[in-house]
């Protein structure tokens, strides 16, 4: 899932969406948005460079390459996305052929190009060197300022977006310090110990749900919240303590049944793993008995999921991925129809006349398009309000 910002000066995440309601997004902007990146381009084409800056400011923007927990930073990364970004600067006419490439579309300015590609093992110790390589497989000059894991990518527009569902997946190269502890912990203990560590760590509370036969369960009206341990791939100085502490806690709360020689040993794993400077053993040990003695009743639930997927469930990673783009995208067009529906119930006939296309879709604060798609459900509702609207007028 790709994280969503309010703007590039507010690294608070917003919420998730799918890459293809992504790249939707950039082929049908809002019609707000979608002004604001036309103006822009004027701005770029005619070099007024400060009014350019000041737009691009205060547009939408995703990252691409990472989500993150709750704040954009190297040390709050939840997981890779599965995808890396590549900025193309000032060339538009790059090999669309070539294989790797899973999408791109036209940058802010129309000047250049957003480059999707599909990558596995992408970590934020490989990043820089997978997205010069990936850049030179691709044979284009990339943004050597945007290959950063937690670079944005700003709100464009392109009606001509280009995918390809069979692009293939890079494999990436380099060190892998950072893949997720969760992962490295599964294979280690399994022929060896960290720190003496052998309990079987659970990392969610997923397995405490009931499934019955299901690969899956979804929740339609409101997503289940579910307890989930995040462990960044990198803890900063600043955030040592405070970061330790919340994962202490969640695993713990997550194992209770955890030895408590093995639960310390964990924890101190974590922090000669992770920390950039790690805490003194005393500090973490300090930390790890204070949450040890306390009175832990449940986890933290801090995970809101539409579909969660039953562990023992044998579909393949391509299979889910259908599976949620089916019922996510069922998911918005219920909503869209709704927030139509509920348009036109509210509709004020002495505010904007009669009910057309266009009327609705600015009213609506829709896409013209959207509106064509669904006008089809309402004709009714339509007929009636211009039946009044004739009659009154």
């Amino acid at each position: 899932m790709l994280n969503f910002y309010n703007n590039i000066k507010d690294p608070s995440v917003m919420g998730e969406i799918d890459v293809y309601d992504f790249l939707d997004r950039i082929k049908n902007p809002d019609s707000i948005t979608n002004k604001k990146i036309k103006l822009a381009r004027i701005y770029k084409s005619q070099k007024a460079i400060d009014e350019y800056q000041k737009l691009k400011a205060g547009l939408p923007c995703f990252t691409l390459n990472f989500s993150f927990n709750g704040r954009k930073t190297n040390a709050t990364i939840k997981e890779p996305t599965g995808l890396i970004y590549i900025d193309v600067d000032n060339n538009v006419d790059i090999d669309l052929q070539n294989p790797l490439i899973f999408a791109s579309w036209l940058s802010l300015s129309g000047l250049g190009r957003g480059v999707l590609v599909k990558v596995d093992n992408l970590t934020l110790d490989n990043f820089n060197i997978n997205y010069i390589e990936i850049a030179n497989n691709l044979n284009i000059e990339a943004d050597r300022h945007a290959g950063k894991a937690t670079q944005y990518c700003i709100h464009s527009y392109d009606k001509d977006v280009y995918i390809n569902n069979h692009s293939i997946t890079y494999q990436a190269k380099g060190v892998i310090k950072s893949t997720p502890i969760t992962v490295l912990y599964k294979k280690e203990t399994k022929d060896t110990q960290v720190k003496g560590v052998k309990y079987k760590v659970v990392y969610d509370n997923i397995e405490d749900l009931s499934f019955g036969n299901k690969d899956y369960l979804f929740f339609p009206n409101e997503k289940k919240y579910t307890a989930k341990a995040f462990i960044p791939s990198s803890i900063s100085n600043g955030s040592r303590n405070n970061t330790i502490s919340m994962m202490a806690y969640q695993l713990r709360a997550l194992n209770p049944d955890q030895p408590e020689n093995e639960f310390k040993s964990f924890i101190l794993s974590i922090n000669s793993s992770r920390c950039s400077n790690p805490l003194s053993d005393a500090e973490v040990l300090k930390i790890v008995s204070k949450i040890i003695k306390s009175d832990i009743s449940e986890p933290i639930f801090n995970e809101p999921r539409r579909i969660i997927y039953n562990p023992k469930s044998k579909l393949t990673k391509k299979e889910r991925r259908t599976i949620t783009n089916r019922y996510l995208g069922q998911l918005k067009c219920e909503n869209t129809k709704s927030e139509i529906k509920l348009c036109l119930q509210n509709w004020d006939t002495n505010t904007h006349g009669k009910v057309t296309q266009k009327k609705l879709a600015k009213v609506s604060k829709k896409n013209i398009k959207t509106i064509e798609k669904y006008y089809k459900y309402y004709k009714q509702m339509i007929r009636d309000i211009n039946q009044y609207y004739k009659r009154h007028n």
